[in-house]
Formats: structure tokens, C-alpha cells, sequence
């Protein structure tokens, strides 16, 4: 048997021998710093929340009358801290805040009239503007008052009023003719009266922007709702808008939807995401718009939000989670604000006991966990660049036990009879590859394998080899530093929502969201480089994805 190559080290941790497997292998060269393409600075806590309003309660609060903090949440907020060093940001809203009331006199948190669905931090909070009665703009401004006294003006990001104005029509709280510039006119109105009632009185520094605006429903939904079409409409009037929020889901219940070529697709995501380009050229278009931000206010994978568990809370759904929100910093998204609900399908936890099941961690959440760690906690500007792939021919790849890890999981297991075993497609349709940049050096590469395998697929799971040509630093030999590198996986693949981690660590409610090691999956697994190049060689199976952290 052929001795192990001294130009290429693999990724296994499964075999105590070493074979040789004929393959494609996909080739990564990233530059040594930023390019062109590389997105502008990306704030560290570009990974944050939104939190329907009717649920916010069950995410912060526990007890028969919410008298206890939610220690559950707190914990996994602060893991997202511990990640970037930013706490998230939290969006408070939703069509349930856009449908509140605020009662002085009530003595419950939140009361709901209808409905099935049913750590500092700086939040952005949502105020009706669904509601056109005379007592309407004194609620709202009622409804400000009260959030500024909880959340304090030094925690509040902005306030953003209404919510996915496009669909009042469809609702039936407008006229038919309700349109863009309607809306607009409203807005201001409400604008005015938040900015004397509860601004002013509560002493907030005017010379700050302290609002967020359109909440729009869809990107492309409706091109007669767009961040230009509002601002044509004279939006901004008031020139107090700090950033522009659009909502997204990509996907609904429609029969074609299905986890392998809706989601686990970068080819799709990078079709649905691109639309925000359009709107983020038309505020960098002028003075008067090119320091107002785009975020992504509300956004997940689906906007059933329940019922659609074979492919919104499994191992599919974190991978989607990962390239999606990377390929948003890549357009020059500001924030993305993963939307929230202890019922919906998406949610990373369910942080309270329902009728159907208990507080529990949801795959979700891995995705969320591992786009935090790829941004990190750097202290120097962080851009991220999606990096092309180049395909060789087969090449002999020879795979052996070269982990430190001595306990390697079931996940990274081969199968020596590659006639039972389909070629992977290494296209960019199922192969993503970023390059995160940390004070324009290069410090870490994310690899994402969405080819679909489950454990129910009659061979075992097959892999990617990926060479990766690693810059070498002033005064570093080509064999000096290995780099670490963390698997998401799960052993029954794609479709489970059970036995996720990250780099051999699992989150459980059991231990409050604390982390907990799996000692029988492979934790952070050192990767020496090659003696002669510096470059390294990895394999990341089926329904995968990896981060590869260089370190110093």
C-alpha cells in the first residue's frame, strides 16, 4: 500500500490506515487579501434577531406569570456574544406588533386577542401604524413612550413604524387604491408625532437618526414597492431615517419547494438574495441617501413558518442558514435579522414548554453559531469574499488518519466501493467556499458541501476533497503552523434534526443552552500544511459545511 503523500494532508479521523480514493477535487485559491469583490466592513453582530412580538415574552421571560428571566435564551444569546464579541441585535416586531395596542392599565405583558401563532442588547422596536383611528398616532406615541422607559435610550437602535404596509390592501385595512405614496404620507405623519411625543420629552439626541424605515414585505414582490419607489414618495422628508429594512423569505409551501433544490442550493440563494443589490445601489446612488443602511429586517427560510419540518428545522436548513446570511455580507447587506417565534418551523430554539413539545434547541441554531464564528470577534474591519471554485481531473488522493482527534465521529466514515457511490457535484450550485478577512489579511475559509445525503440513503456518505493554497506570511517556512478546523454535521444527514454539532459540540435544553462536548465526534481537528507549498487538503462529506480558522 502506498505511504502517505508529503504534499497533501487529509481530513478523516475515520481510517488507521491509508488508501488512496481516485476523485475530483475542488481547488481554493484565496488571495492573500481582500480583492475588489470582497464585501465592505461587515459589523460583527451582522448575525442578529427578530422576535414576533406576540412570542417575545416566551424568549426572555419564564414562570406561570413571567416572573423569571428566560436563562435558556440568555445563555444562547451570550454564545452569539462569546462569537463576535457584539451581543445581536434584536428587532422586536412582526404583523402582531404592527396589529398592538398599548393598554396602560394591563397587567399581563401581552395579551392576545386571535391567532395561532400565537444580556444587553440594542433593539429595534416596531410601532403600529396599521391603525388609522383618531386614538391611533397617541397609541403609537403611548406605545414609545413605554418602550423607551424599558429599553432605555442608550439600548435603542431605532424605532421602525408599521410593518409590510404593501399588504394592507390584502388585509383589508385600507382602501384598494392604498399605495406607496399613501404610505409614505403616514408614515410621516407617525414619524412627526413619536419624533414630539416621546423623543423630545424623553431627551434623545435629535442630531441622531433613530428611525428605521419601509418594512416592506418581499424583494421583487412588488415594483411598485421598493426602497426607490418610497423614497421617490418623499419618505425621508422628516431626514430622519438611519437605515431601510426590506423582509425576505424565499420559499413557501408550494409543491415544488424541497430541501434539496430550494435550499441546500447556492444557486438558488444567490438568485433570491441578489435582489437587494438594486436597492442598496439606489441609496448609494446620492448624498442624500449613501449613509442610510440596507438591512434585512425579518427573514428566514420560509413564510409557512409551521408544518414544514422536513425541511425547516433539519441539518439542510443550518447549512442554507450559513450561506445565506454569508452571501449577505457579501452584497453589503448591514444587518440580517433572523426572524423568530416559539411555534415557527425556523426558530433556532423554542425557548418555552407548548401544548406539542418542550423548550429544545432546533437545528436552526447551528447555522446561526457557525455564521457567528466565521465573522467572529476580530478587532480590525472584517469582509468576507465568496471565492470561485476550480474543478481538476480525478486525482489520487490519498486518505488517512491524520486528526488529533482520537475519537473521530461516524460522520466522516468511507466507502471504498466508489461504484455504490454517486459523484458529488462540485459545481457552485451545491459547492460554497467564503474567505473571511480580518484587518485585510486572510483568517479563515468557510466550505459548505450542500450535496443532499441522509441516513436513509442506501451507501455511505460520500465527501469532497478540497486543496486549498494558503498564503504563506513574511518569514513563514511552508511547514510551519497547521490551522484548525470545526464540522457541522450530523450522523443521519440532510433531513434530521437530531445529533447536530459544531465542531463535536451540541446545545441542548437540558443544559440550560449551555454547550456540551460529544466525545464521539471529532472536535477542533488540527490540519498540518504541506511541507512543500504550505497548502492543505480536507474532505467535508455530504451535507457538511467546515470553518477553517488559520490562526496566528
Amino acid at each position: 500500500m502506498k505511504q502517505l503523500s508529503p504534499c497533501i494532508t487529509c481530513l478523516l479521523g475515520t481510517l488507521p490506515y491509508f488508501v488512496h480514493w481516485t476523485m475530483a477535487q475542488v481547488l481554493i485559491t484565496p488571495p492573500t487579501n481582500p480583492s475588489e469583490y470582497a464585501s465592505k466592513p461587515v459589523a460583527n453582530n451582522f448575525v442578529s434577531l427578530s422576535i414576533a412580538i406576540h412570542f417575545f415574552q416566551d424568549y426572555t421571560r419564564t414562570g406561570s406569570d413571567g416572573e423569571l428571566p428566560n436563562i435558556f435564551s440568555r445563555n444562547l444569546l451570550s454564545s452569539l456574544k462569546e462569537s463576535t464579541s457584539i451581543a445581536p441585535e434584536i428587532r422586536i416586531g412582526g404583523t402582531s406588533a404592527d396589529c398592538t395596542t398599548y393598554v396602560p392599565s394591563q397587567n399581563t405583558t401581552i395579551s392576545q386577542v386571535s391567532g395561532a401563532n400565537g444580556i444587553p442588547l440594542n433593539f429595534i422596536f416596531d410601532l403600529p401604524l396599521m391603525r388609522n383611528d383618531s386614538l391611533a398616532i397617541n397609541n403609537t406615541i403611548q406605545g414609545a413612550q413605554w418602550a423607551l422607559e424599558a429599553i432605555g435610550g442608550d439600548r435603542l437602535e431605532a424605532f421602525e413604524i408599521g410593518n409590510e404596509e404593501d399588504l394592507y390592501v390584502g388585509q383589508g385595512v385600507v382602501p384598494a387604491t392604498w399605495t406607496v405614496v399613501d404610505y409614505a404620507a403616514r408614515w410621516k405623519t407617525f414619524n412627526s408625532a413619536v419624533v414630539q411625543g416621546a423623543l423630545i420629552p424623553f431627551g434623545l439626541d435629535l442630531t441622531k437618526k433613530w428611525f428605521q424605515g419601509l418594512a416592506f414585505s418581499g424583494l421583487g414582490a412588488n415594483l411598485a414597492w421598493t426602497t426607490e419607489t418610497a423614497f421617490n414618495a418623499d419618505v425621508n422628508d422628516n431626514h430622519t431615517l438611519k437605515s431601510v429594512s426590506l423582509h425576505n423569505y424565499p420559499a413557501g409551501s408550494a409543491p415544488w419547494v424541497n430541501l434539496g433544490n430550494t435550499f441546500m442550493n447556492h444557486t438558488a440563494i444567490v438568485a433570491n438574495l441578489s435582489q437587494v443589490k438594486d436597492d442598496i445601489a439606489f441609496l448609494g446612488s446620492s448624498p442624500s441617501t449613501e449613509n442610510i443602511v440596507f438591512n434585512l429586517g425579518e427573514t428566514n427560510i420560509d413564510f409557512t413558518n409551521l408544518n414544514m419540518d422536513q425541511f425547516e428545522g433539519v441539518l439542510g436548513s443550518a447549512l442554507w442558514t450559513i450561506d445565506y446570511i454569508l452571501y449577505g455580507t457579501s452584497l453589503n447587506i448591514n444587518r440580517i435579522y433572523l426572524h423568530q417565534g416559539t411555534t415557527f418551523g425556523y426558530a433556532a430554539w423554542q425557548p418555552v414548554a407548548t401544548d406539542n413539545s418542550q423548550p429544545k434547541i432546533r437545528s436552526p441554531w447551528y447555522g446561526l453559531k457557525f455564521a457567528a464564528e466565521a465573522i467572529g470577534s476580530h478587532q480590525g474591519p472584517t469582509q468576507i469574499a465568496l471565492l470561485d471554485i476550480v474543478v481538476s481531473n480525478n486525482i489520487s488522493a490519498p486518505l488517512g488518519n491524520t486528526t488529533s482527534d482520537p475519537n473521530p465521529g461516524a460522520n466522516t466514515t468511507v466507502s471504498t466501493d466508489t461504484q455504490d457511490v454517486p459523484a458529488q457535484i462540485l459545481t457552485s450550485e451545491k459547492i460554497s467556499v467564503y474567505a473571511v478577512y480580518e484587518s485585510s489579511l486572510l483568517a479563515c475559509i468557510v466550505l459548505i458541501n450542500f450535496n443532499e445525503w441522509n441516513g436513509t440513503t442506501p451507501y455511505r456518505r460520500p465527501s469532497v476533497v478540497f486543496r486549498i493554497d494558503l498564503p504563506l506570511k513574511t518569514g513563514q517556512s511552508s511547514s510551519s503552523h497547521s490551522v484548525n478546523a470545526r464540522t457541522l454535521t450530523a450522523p443521519n444527514g440532510a433531513s434530521t434534526d437530531n445529533d447536530l454539532t459544531f465542531g463535536g459540540i451540541m446545545w441542548n435544553y437540558t443544559t440550560q443552552g449551555l454547550p456540551q462536548r460529544v466525545e464521539s465526534v471529532p472536535g477542533t481537528v488540527q490540519v498540518q500544511r504541506s511541507p512543500r507549498d504550505g497548502s492543505i487538503t480536507v474532505r467535508v462529506g455530504a451535507s457538511e459545511a467546515m470553518l477553517i480558522n488559520l490562526g496566528s
